[in-house]
């Protein structure tokens, strides 16, 4: 293990006698100083006066990573504000990362003058983890809210909302730590069956496919069914016509529209669902009331009706059983003619069409892509 100091001449010589007995090695940085602007690089005054030149990378020698020296250069990043703005730390480059390091997690922390861990990405978030799986950086736990982009034998983590001012970071950590498994909701490494990010149930899994409209956009791997109780808890579900309970699925209209293209194929269930939304109200629209969900984690926007092919999915699903769906059909965003919308039985899949407007009220189930 190998220790950096503020102040190596007055600490280093009473802190080489520890003894390393921890198996994360700690890199601490001078980090107020070394950050890599996105504007001119500049010098800047940090702790005792002494100048340090932005882009500056600083080297040490993780737990994991033997005689092999890393280098740790962070990223600060200037964002506008309503009459202002600030320079945040937004990024951190990790690299000379050896094959010895495959499989642990690197820690990432920053602090200030006084030592405190500060927040740096999703309003609180205060590690950044990365996983080293064999070689190939992905995020860690409870990534969410930044970016891994990888290389061979480095990383890039980039904070999508980054809350750090460069100018209170006074130091970085780096660890290398045993890797601790992500799982659906904190990092989107799911399976068909686990809990989603929403708080339903993942019933698709797949390589990339693209959900268009869909916040995930071309890089959607899961598709999420709500929970059965979604209805119980809208503002709107004592007008719906079949209002939802915990146990049982709401049952309202779909709006009359003109022929609007919409279409079949998976990835297609969000537009087709912004589509709808154009007439009706949030109790006799199942589009909207689709949209309005908000789910566990505030998701409002991100829910709709799916397509007939990812219906199809949602009963054909090894899921299935576990979803508290009632044997009828269930309404689609995939349109028939421009007066009927197509409808999914559940559990068996059998599709059929009924009319749009007041005429047939069918339950529905929102989902989303994530």
């Amino acid at each position: 293990m190998a220790y950096y100091y503020d102040n190596p001449i007055e600490e280093a010589p009473a802190r080489r006698r520890k003894v390393p007995t921890v198996l994360a090695s700690i890199l601490i940085l001078l980090a107020a100083g070394l950050f890599v602007k996105t504007t001119l690089a500049a010098n800047i005054a940090i702790n005792t006066g002494v100048p340090a030149e932005f882009g500056q990378g600083v080297t040490a020698t993780a737990a994991c990573a033997g005689a092999s020296v890393l280098t740790m250069t962070p990223t600060s990043a200037f964002t506008n504000a309503s009459g202002a703005g600030a320079f945040y730390f937004t990024a951190v480059t990790v690299s000379g990362i050896p094959s010895s390091c495959n499989g642990v997690d690197f820690n990432i922390s920053a602090y200030n003058t006084t030592g405190n861990a500060l927040a740096i990405f999703n309003t609180s978030v205060t590690v950044a983890s990365i996983w080293d799986n064999g070689g190939s950086f992905q995020g860690g736990h409870g990534f969410i809210g930044s970016t891994v982009a990888s290389a061979t034998g480095s990383f890039t983590v980039t904070f999508t909302s980054p809350v750090a001012l460069a100018s209170n970071v006074a130091k970085l950590t780096l660890q290398s730590l045993g890797h601790v498994a992500g799982n659906c909701a904190t990092e989107n490494i799911c399976s068909v069956g686990d809990t989603g990010p929403g708080g339903g149930t993942v019933f698709y899994a797949s390589a990339a496919f693209t959900e268009t409209g869909a916040a995930c956009a071309s890089n959607c791997h899961y598709l999420e069914w709500a929970p059965v109780s979604w209805a119980s808890t809208q503002s709107q579900n004592s007008s719906f016509i079949e209002p939802g309970t915990s146990t049982t699925d709401a049952g309202t209209y779909v709006q009359p529209a003109s022929l609007l293209g919409s279409i079949s194929a998976l990835g297609s269930g969000f537009n087709n669902t912004y589509l709808m939304s154009g007439s009706g109200t949030s109790s006799n629209n199942a589009a909207i009331a689709s949209r309005l969900y908000a789910a566990s984690d505030s998701s409002a926007g991100q829910w709709f009706l799916p397509s007939q092919q990812e219906a199809i999915l949602q009963a054909q699903s090894t899921a299935q059983s576990g979803g508290s769906f009632q044997n009828r059909y269930y309404w689609t965003s995939t349109e028939s003619n421009a007066s009927a919308q197509y409808e999914v039985h559940m559990p068996d899949a059998a599709v059929s069409a009924d009319a749009k407007g007041s005429t047939y009220s069918h339950l529905f189930r929102p989902i989303r892509a994530f």
